[in-house]
């Protein structure tokens, strides 16, 4: 007995027991893409099919990109997202089913949040379910039409000054990093838009909010490794209570919502922004009825139900509040560089965008206004193809929340399964763009627009659950190419980046080492 119970606990046993078992448990999935009869790649332990890009070895558009030319006859194919197995969508047709005809099965992203460790985290895009639902129903009317034009004179306002810095310093002697230059004004547009704050990042190093972007923004290993393995390996990442959001930076947005919200119900302010309409939501619980959805859809009775299913106390402000702050900035700048990027590598292209530019504003006797930025039709087609090209999201997912049947096929997804929508590598499917890698803003003309299915163009998701903020990024991105072509030429120089490279650290489309441009002053 006693020699039985030494082999049993002999170390080497058990060591070998617990490789076996860590064997087993990253493995044991690994066989069902194959009993369902799906195509699919032999996946690797511990990775999957993400090994390229969970070891950091190529961008997420790379690798995005690749996968999908795995199989170029099938609608779809399987992969595995470390051990979770994971459908990969090609055809538009069933992208659009997920997104929108079998969007209640779809609701959910599946991204799990820790909200006592991250109550920043708890903001619309993680929301699952009705609290989603709820909190969608709250935030529509924010991003009316009707909204969006009462908050354009804030627009303008860091436009002026954005203009001057650039008249001021842009001499053409020097290059410049222009997501840099770029990040400072879209800093400026969402403090004032939606923390009612002049924070001044044009001109001031050491603003707060500048540190806390730059904060946010840096690429980091350990920041982007959570950030894939919180959707592959969910139970894990809730066991270890990861918090993906710095400390610091939760305390700081935390204290500048409570402070904004108590001086301004103290002192009876009202600027008609984003916090405005934030702490009108939290005081009444709605907001009143405006264009909503877009002016494309009443509330219907099961919305007006949902709305009233949740309450928007301090901290569901703050994460409101904040990822207004880190999504907006982020993916604007990076639009803003993108785009003079390729205009500086398209100079003909570059003219006729200035000659938009300037003709609307001759035609609104000089001053930039909500109607003087919507006119300018050539400028929306250039800003759609940089979208096209350098998507800010070059991926998203969605979660089935039952079983369910893909259409004309007998696979069944259990509940759980993930479908990934390539977004990235739809808008480079020579199919759908012939020559992609070519800047072509007459890809988006009307006549062309309408020979595209629509669901291979989705830079802002699509569906009920797109991006609820996509008509502000667009008019601020606007505003902001405006601004630094408006008096110069924006041309390529020695540090600039041709090929374009992007950052392997980064979930969203950036470049691994900035983009590096010339402008000259116009004569």
């Amino acid at each position: 007995m006693i020699d039985l119970l030494k082999q049993l606990f002999n170390p080497f046993l058990l060591i070998s027991l617990l490789i076996g078992l860590i064997y087993y448990y990253f493995t044991a999935t690994f066989e069902y893409w194959e009993s369902q009869g799906v195509p699919f790649r032999k996946p690797k332990i511990f990775v999957g099919n993400f090994g390229q890009l969970l070891l950091f070895k190529k961008s997420q558009c790379e690798g995005i990109l690749e996968m999908y030319n795995w199989f170029k006859s099938e609608r779809f194919f399987g992969v595995f997202r470390v051990r979770s197995p994971a459908l990969f969508l090609r055809d538009p047709e069933l992208i659009k089913r997920v997104c929108v005809k079998d969007f209640a099965i779809f609701t959910n992203r599946g991204i799990p949040v820790n909200n006592s460790q991250d109550p920043l985290n708890g903001h619309l895009f993680n929301l699952e379910g009705r609290k989603w639902k709820s909190l969608r129903s709250k935030l529509t009317p924010t991003f009316s039409s009707g909204k969006i034009k009462r908050m354009f004179y804030l627009l303008a306002e860091c436009s002026d000054e954005f203009e001057k810095m650039i008249n001021h310093s842009l001499t053409g002697h020097e290059p410049v990093e222009v997501r840099e230059l770029a990040a400072k004004f879209t800093i400026d547009v969402i403090g004032s838009c939606a923390f009612g704050i002049q924070i001044n990042a044009l001109h001031n190093e050491d603003s707060a909010f500048r540190i806390m972007a730059t904060k946010l923004s840096k690429p980091s290993y350990r920041k982007a490794l959570w950030r894939m393995l919180r959707t592959s390996m969910p139970t894990l990442f809730k066991i270890l209570r990861v918090q993906v959001i710095d400390t610091e930076v939760t305390k700081f947005f935390k204290n500048v919502v409570s402070e904004m919200i108590k001086e301004r119900e103290e002192q009876g302010i009202h600027r008609h922004d984003f916090m405005d309409l934030l702490i009108e939501l939290k005081n009444k619980g709605t907001l009143d009825i405006e264009n909503v959805n877009g002016g494309t859809q009443p509330l219907t009775e099961e919305d007006i139900q949902a709305a009233k299913e949740i309450e928007l106390d301090e901290n569901g402000i703050a994460a409101q509040a904040f990822v207004f702050f880190a999504a907006g900035y982020e993916t604007a700048s990076a639009t803003i560089s993108f785009c003079l990027h390729e205009l500086a590598l398209n100079p003909e292209i570059q003219e006729m965008t200035k000659q938009d530019i300037r003709d609307n504003i001759e035609e609104h006797d000089g001053k930039l206004t909500f109607e003087c930025v919507s006119n300018m039709k050539y400028l929306d087609k250039v800003v759609l193809e940089t979208l096209r090209k350098h998507p800010p999201a070059p991926m998203l997912s969605r979660r089935c929340e039952v079983a369910y049947q893909v259409p004309e096929t007998k696979v069944v997804l259990p509940p759980g399964t993930r479908v990934i929508i390539p977004i990235y590598a739809l808008h480079h499917d020579p199919e759908h763009y012939p020559e992609p890698e070519i800047f072509d803003p007459e890809r988006f003309s009307e006549k062309v627009r309408r020979t595209r299915h629509p669901f291979t163009f989705l830079p802002f998701g699509e569906g009920p659950r797109n991006c609820i903020g996509m008509r502000f990024a667009l008019l601020q991105t606007k505003v902001g190419i405006i601004s630094l072509l408006k008096n110069h030429w924006v041309n390529l120089c020695d540090k600039s980046a041709v090929p374009m490279k992007y950052s392997r650290r980064s979930l969203v489309t950036t470049s691994e080492n900035g983009i590096w441009l010339q402008f000259n002053p116009e004569k």
